[in-house]
């Protein structure tokens, strides 16, 4: 029989191939670690076939014997598997109001580089702060360097709406509309095999909670959730069926401009009476008289002072706080109601206030409920921090990186 020379036959069988590998990586990924029969079994891959698969993730230094092995049966070795990729690096950069965060993780998640630095960003200053970012990704890659680590991807997440990949479409606390982001901080730091991208950060914070919950006991079965923070802005994330739920543009969930005040004042984005103009934190900040505070020192640092005033019972930050919490509370309740989700994580300054956001009607509350969080108890404060946008979007890089090793360059750095 003569060999095809049919171009589409190499395309499919290569496919197929990289399909394979991925499927090995991504079920080792979430097992935890496995044996080849273990694999096997959970992928529906011939024994045959993963043999030759797991060869040729070993000899790449994407899988590595567990370095604890179970003791075996008299006569029989059973190897487990883990991932490695500790060679490869996602990195991750972050933008907030006055602050910048850099994170990387290797290809099995491990941290390899962390850095939170307090900075002051310019208002409507995209160049400056595209300089400043690419300033603090190329240290993170010079510590990556002489670690022989080499950087995969980056992921750029910044607080505003992103449509395309490219563009932040608006960052309002940044004074930014129609920013190419993306392109401005790739011009400024060296190429990635598998690119440079950019998101929006409270979708990408709200699914690293999500990740972080139904990593906890009893919360495995978790697959409705809902997301706020107020940081930077406000922002939230709805999580459905266990995905993100995106509109038909991939705009996001915005709740800082779902209007709460028919009529009230004009917001940024051009309609009048969003939350944003009633519970903003410069809002908030303003209300509570740490308004030169927060230009002196910074918004992250504001919002830790007016949590500790607030906390002490100082009167005129504890009346701020009391009346941004009665918004807040008004968009919970019309949340629950609209999307029907099991648990609500509070971040940014809000996950300091939960007991307060707690305090919704029981009708409401009865809505709420997984595992043994119900009612009050399943409205929970943010596991991830400062960091949850970041590294839910590494996270996702990471496994898009796992599903296709081939076409992402993986196999190629040894």
């Amino acid at each position: 029989m003569p060999v095809s020379t049919d171009s589409r036959a190499h395309l499919v069988s290569s496919d197929v191939r990289d399909h394979n590998l991925g499927l090995v990586l991504t079920t080792v990924d979430r097992l935890g670690g496995a044996a080849r029969a273990e694999i096997a079994l959970e992928t529906g891959l011939a024994r045959s076939a993963m043999s030759n698969l797991s060869a040729v993730l070993l000899e790449s230094r994407l899988l590595r014997p567990a370095e604890e092995q179970p003791v075996a049966r008299i006569g029989r070795r059973i190897e487990r598997l883990e991932l490695d990729g500790r060679h490869l690096a996602v990195v991750g950069a972050q933008l907030e109001v006055d602050e910048a965060l850099v994170l990387a993780h290797d290809l099995g998640g491990r941290v390899l580089y962390r850095e939170a630095l307090q900075v002051r960003t310019a208002h409507g200053d995209a160049e400056a702060i595209a300089t400043l970012i690419a300033e603090r990704v190329t240290a993170c890659l010079a510590d990556l360097t002489a670690r022989s680590i080499t950087p995969i991807s980056l992921d750029l997440v910044v607080p505003g709406m992103v449509t395309d990949g490219e563009t932040v479409k608006y960052a309002l606390d940044l004074g930014w509309i129609g920013v190419p982001f993306r392109e401005l901080v790739a011009s400024r730091v060296p190429a990635f095999p598998a690119g440079v991208h950019l998101g929006g950060d409270a979708p990408l914070a709200g699914y690293a909670e999500f990740t972080a919950l139904r990593e906890e006991p009893g919360l495995a079965g978790l697959t409705n959730m809902y997301y706020l923070k107020s940081a930077t802005g406000i922002g939230g994330a709805v999580i459905m069926d266990g995905r993100l739920l995106t509109g038909s543009h991939g705009t996001l969930y915005a709740p800082g401009h779902v209007i709460v005040v028919p009529d009230g004042l004009l917001c940024a984005c051009g309609r009048n009476g969003c939350l944003a103009t009633v519970a903003d934190p410069e809002v908030v900040l303003r209300n509570a008289g740490l308004s030169d505070f927060r230009d002196r020192k910074g918004l992250p640092a504001a919002l830790e002072e007016l949590i500790r005033r607030a906390r002490a019972g100082e009167e005129v930050a504890s009346a701020a706080v009391t009346e941004a919490m009665r918004w807040f509370r008004m968009l919970l309740d019309n949340t629950i109601f609209l999307y029907e989700p099991e648990l609500i994580v509070l971040g940014g300054y809000l996950a300091s206030f939960v007991d307060e956001l707690s305090r919704l009607p029981q009708p409401t509350l009865e809505w709420l409920g997984c595992g043994n969080l119900r009612g009050p108890l399943a409205i929970q404060p943010a596991r991830r921090g400062a960091f949850a946008a970041v590294h839910g979007a590494i996270t996702l890089r990471r496994l898009e990186l796992l599903a296709a090793p081939t076409r992402c360059g993986l196999l190629a750095v040894v």
